[in-house]
């Protein structure tokens, strides 16, 4: 619906005097202008051309009150407000008429062959919650991206080699041996349940049989939670498989010829304040041994390599520090940085019985991604992980996760479709049939008139979505497409004695439906047709 009018008022300033292109919002206007959409182009023109913008605002509504599409526009506040015709709306709303959910109108995405990277926790233990959220960000974007056309992988990476998994290794070891825990060492219920199982397999394995055991139980134990929580990974790429093929000596070879790394103290640094890093980084120890951001260098040079056009790495917050490192590691090795994307996501409160969770991984205190699931259901989490900005901290609350009732937002949204689903069998037993041609011009209601502009809106919602990687537009849309459908539910029987009146209603409830459905769909959320 945007588009529309974008295209509309693009096309009337190529005639004018100013330098291209312009930068101008068109948007859903408040519930209190009578009008679809709104713009700010005269505002901004004004600034340039220095007229008045309401001079502007009056060249611009004569060239598009000619536009079929338009039934009026009007300027006040700043804005031109405008109204669709009814021509449009019922040439428009079929498309949303689809019984298998809504099929996009452009490709929007180009057909981009796209690798997303995430979660990739290493495998010390069970995944707890804070990396559910990461899980949900990157499978839904993946979700919206591959609708809007892009060629999407998903990918893991697995650091099974290196300190920690030593220090893992020699946990588990210790609970076998029965003496002292390591330093720093791990612990934990699943800690001893390894142990026992290795006790109960044998006895007088080596310390490297014991880590690949624990490595492989506890992978084995991520991929089943996220498969619980709906997430499948196409591709595990594993740390060592670099050092197999001399991946990481062979970058650092690339780095020194090219000047971006260097010698001192018989180690190997890679020159990172080059980068507005504050000091140079060690990639190899003096003693041989490589560091994790060595690693971090070859895996980014191997995604370069196999040909995408853009990578999405999804990262914690504490991995800030490194954005920069890694774009700047990859502009060193002669790679365009700007097709590397890299998010981050704060962390996760859990609250329960009104109180904050603490947590710790390492000491064993932590409330794991399965206990939730259990506790609340993977829709319910998947939802909540999405209400907010990946940039905001999210409060996890797991007592309204629980709720059977409107507060719950996830149950709010499934509901509405839910609702419209039990009109549709209603309308079956009185044989109600949708007619094939919209019959907008009898949906008077202002709350019909919301609903059918925000239906059309749904597309470029999605469009947007993708454009700024934040899958927490859509939940917003479909808590306030949902609040506007229960309201109107309330106000307007929607199957009355007017046959004609209740075909348009029925085909409202139709694209109402479509929408959330398709909405849901792409967060990987549930849309049942009975609650």
């Amino acid at each position: 619906m945007l588009r529309e009018i974008r295209n509309a008022v693009d096309k009337i300033l190529k005639s004018m005097p100013f330098e291209k292109p312009l930068k101008y919002s068109v948007e859903l206007p408040p519930s209190v202008f009578d009008a679809d959409v709104s713009t700010n182009v005269a505002l901004v023109l004004a600034k340039l051309l220095k007229k008045n913008p309401s001079v502007i605002a009056g060249d611009i509504i004569s060239e598009l009150k000619k536009d079929e599409n338009i039934s009026d526009a009007v300027f006040k506040s700043g804005f031109i407000n405008i109204k669709f015709s009814e021509k449009f709306i019922a040439q428009k709303l079929p498309d949303f008429l689809k019984n298998e959910g809504i099929a996009p109108q452009i490709n929007f995405a180009g057909d981009k062959k796209i690798l997303i990277e995430f979660v990739s926790a290493n495998p010390t233990g069970p995944l707890h919650i804070g990396h559910g959220r990461g899980a949900v960000y990157g499978d839904s974007l993946a979700g919206i991206l591959k609708y809007l056309g892009a060629e999407v992988e998903k990918e893991y990476y697995v650091n099974n080699i290196g300190n920690q998994m030593e220090l893992l290794a020699d946990s588990v070891m210790s609970y076998i041996e029965g003496s002292p825990l390591p330093e720093n060492g791990y612990k934990g219920k699943y800690i001893e349940d390894i142990a026992d199982k290795i006790k109960i397999s044998g006895e007088g394995l080596s310390k490297n049989e014991v880590k690949d055991f624990t490595i492989n139980k506890i992978l084995f134990w991520i991929e089943e939670d996220l498969k619980a929580l709906g997430v499948r990974f196409a591709m595990w790429f594993e740390e060592s498989s670099l050092y197999e093929h001399n991946e990481v000596e062979s970058l650092i070879k690339i780095l020194k010829e090219k000047g971006f790394a260097y010698e001192q103290d018989g180690a190997v640094w890679f020159k990172s304040t080059a980068f507005s890093d504050d000091k140079d980084r060690v990639i190899k120890r003096a003693d041989g041994r490589y560091t994790y951001l060595a690693s971090d260098i070859a895996y980014h040079c191997n995604k370069y390599r196999r040909g995408y056009d853009t990578m999405i790495d999804i990262w914690g917050a504490d991995h800030h520090g490194y954005v920069g490192r890694m774009k700047g590691s990859m502009k060193a090795l002669g790679f365009d940085e700007n097709k590397l994307v890299i998010i981050l996501y704060q962390l996760v409160n859990i609250i329960k019985n009104g109180q904050k969770v603490t947590m710790s991984t390492r000491a064993g205190e932590f409330i794991n991604l399965r206990e939730v699931l259990d506790e609340v259901g993977p829709d319910a989490v998947r939802f909540f992980m999405l209400m907010r900005s990946s940039e905001s901290h999210l409060d996890f609350d797991l007592d309204l996760a629980k709720k059977q009732a409107p507060e719950n937002p996830v149950f709010y949204v499934q509901y509405a479709h839910a609702r419209i689903c039990s009109i549709f069998k209603e309308a079956d037993k009185l044989n109600f049939k949708l007619p094939a041609a919209a019959g907008t011009g009898l949906l008077k209601l202002p709350e019909e008139r919301s609903l059918i502009k925000n239906v059309f809106f749904f597309e470029d919602l999605v469009e947007t979505a993708a454009r700024d990687f934040a899958p927490h537009y859509i939940t917003k849309y479909l808590q306030d497409i949902s609040a506007e459908f229960h309201s109107y539910y309330n106000k307007a029987r929607v199957i009355t004695d007017d046959k004609d009146l209740s075909a348009a209603r029925l085909q409202l409830c139709f694209a109402v439906r479509n929408v959330i459905k398709t909405g849901l769909l792409l967060l990987g959320i549930s849309a049942p047709e009975k609650m």
